[in-house]
């Protein structure tokens, strides 16, 4: 039998007794862990909120580490001698030109007398012993004009890089066509330049290439810049090379070369671009080489500044 609380036993009218509750070991907490977790999560606020401070608060200082400027690639432009500007001289009137020539080379043709054909050039007094023996009463054969024509584009003075404008003068001797151009004298009026049309109607510089012993001589050529195919391709590293002119026709061809590593031959590799035909005064001679064309050294070129 199981004993029981009697109720008898209980005062009347008093509550029951409150039962006990005890909490179990393992779920009882300490008041110390409370407060650790408190003061832990006060420090973690205070670091963060003094950091966003620092941040927020950050003097301006310049630093010590030296600041390595960006690297630009520098472009050298080639070092080059003053020119004129080219747009600041009006280019010539080639109507007029023309004009002026046709009626000065049909004076020459027609005149009788020294003094006529004299007054037809530029400069006669320096040439009239070469004029009349050419042209005069005396000479050898007596020319015929054929044809005077304009060469089309005007190539450019070497140096100076201006536009002269050359036409070809056809004649009983000279069926390949001389060179000719006016030059304006002293007077301002403008005639026949003598010393290019001599050489190029008489072949002067093709008869300097077939003399093997002939001495350099000074040569009114026109030059176009050339990728020197006309020469061995191991010579092509040593010499700048040009396209010759000596006629109003692409016969006869020559080859005029000039040494790379010389100041001449960068006077000339500057002072020329591919594409365009210069008129120079050049000081040649003939060039004994392993080519496809008669080749002629060039030793100066009247007016470049290097030399």
């Amino acid at each position: 039998m199981t004993l029981q609380h009697s109720q008898a036993l209980m005062p009347t009218g008093a509550p029951p007794p409150a039962t006990e509750f005890t909490t179990p070991p393992h779920l009882r907490t300490s008041s110390w862990k409370y407060a650790f977790i408190l003061l832990a999560f006060a420090v973690v606020s205070g670091a963060a909120l003094w950091l966003w401070w620092d941040h927020a608060n950050e003097p301006a200082y310049a630093s010590n580490t030296p600041v390595i400027p960006p690297i630009v690639a520098e472009v050298r432009k080639a070092q080059t001698s003053p020119k004129i500007e080219v747009a600041a001289i009006p280019p010539p009137d080639v109507t007029a030109i023309a004009a002026e020539l046709k009626a000065l080379v049909s004076e020459l043709f027609a005149a009788d007398t020294p003094e006529r054909r004299a007054a037809c050039f530029h400069e006669a007094q320096k040439y009239s012993a070469e004029i009349e023996a050419l042209l005069g009463t005396t000479a050898v054969e007596k020319i015929e004009i054929r044809m005077l024509a304009r060469i089309p584009g005007m190539p450019l003075s070497l140096p100076g890089v201006q536009p002269v404008p050359v036409f070809k003068l056809v004649t009983s001797k000279c069926s390949n066509g001389a060179l000719i151009r006016l030059e304006i004298g002293a007077d301002g009026k403008r005639r026949i330049h003598w010393p290019l049309f001599l050489e190029t109607h008489e072949g002067k510089l093709a008869s300097l290439i077939k003399n093997t012993n002939a001495e350099p001589a000074w040569m009114y050529v026109g030059l176009r810049p050339s990728h020197g195919l006309d020469i061995s391709a191991e010579l092509r590293s040593k010499y700048i090379t040009f396209d010759v002119q000596v006629s109003a026709s692409s016969d006869p061809h020559f080859v005029a070369c000039v040494e790379r590593d010389t100041p001449l031959g960068r006077f000339l590799d500057r002072e020329t671009e591919w594409g365009k035909a210069y008129l120079a005064r050049l000081l040649v001679r003939r060039l004994d080489i392993k080519a496809d064309a008669p080749c002629v050294i060039v030793l100066d070129c009247e007016g470049a500044q290097e030399k």
